[in-house]
């Protein structure tokens, strides 16, 4: 990680910047910094993630209004657990913010260089690239929704809550999909109500709404 310089600041300081501030409260502090790991990865390369403190600012270089909000609402995914409120600043507020940021030499989250990760074979309609966040391998898009079969492995029930779904399962592995790496005592409550292990891949979390909703209505047909 790198502190937000003379340099970084003056890249984005003539063009129009729109900021998404997440504010954490005084316990969030370690779970906000994994939250902005996440975030880096979920946004364009050319945007700017900054810690400072018990806040968390996305830089949003050439976006609208309507275009943070869009960001905002992707990215609230991501801070489940966390206790946190969030503002959108653009124009002079946007700028007089850049200006503190830099004075307190804010952190700049970088982004992670993908690393090939080998997982259990899934069916040929998956696509994973090397794209990461945290661990995961990231699952690019759906041929087709999860066979019947396969939902059948895993409850409805706790695929809502956490918000995840089964890919695939081969050899005593079931393959989740989900927008941000589960926890340790998740996957083994998982496993234990299972009884198979898990291995987790990435996706976006609007792959994740559209097969819950597809799995909704065959319950229901």
């Amino acid at each position: 990680m790198e502190r937000l310089g003379d340099q970084t600041f003056e890249l984005i300081h003539d063009k129009q910047v729109t900021l998404i501030c997440i504010q954490g409260c005084d316990q969030a502090e370690v779970s906000l910094r994994r939250a902005a790991r996440r975030i880096r990865q979920n946004v364009r390369r050319s945007d700017i993630v900054l810690l400072s403190g018990l806040s968390c600012i996305i830089v949003l270089r050439n976006t609208l209004l309507e275009g943070a909000q869009a960001v905002a609402r992707r990215i609230s995914t991501l801070l489940a657990g966390i206790e946190y409120e969030i503002q959108i600043l653009c124009g002079d507020a946007a700028h007089l913010l850049m200006q503190r940021l830099q004075a307190e030499r804010a952190i700049v989250i970088e982004q992670k260089e993908p690393e090939r990760v080998h997982a259990p074979s899934l069916p040929v309609a998956l696509a994973i690239t090397g794209r990461e966040l945290d661990s995961l391998p990231y699952l690019a898009f759906l041929a087709h929704y999860p066979s019947q079969r396969l939902l059948h492995l895993f409850p409805y029930e706790l695929a809502c809550r956490y918000h995840c779904f089964p890919v695939g399962a081969e050899r005593g592995i079931l393959t989740l999909a989900t927008s941000q790496e589960l926890d340790r005592a998740v996957i083994s409550y998982f496993q234990e109500v299972i009884q198979r292990n898990i291995f987790q891949v990435r996706c976006e979390a609007s792959m994740i709404d559209d097969v819950l909703s597809y799995w909704q209505r065959t319950m229901l047909a």
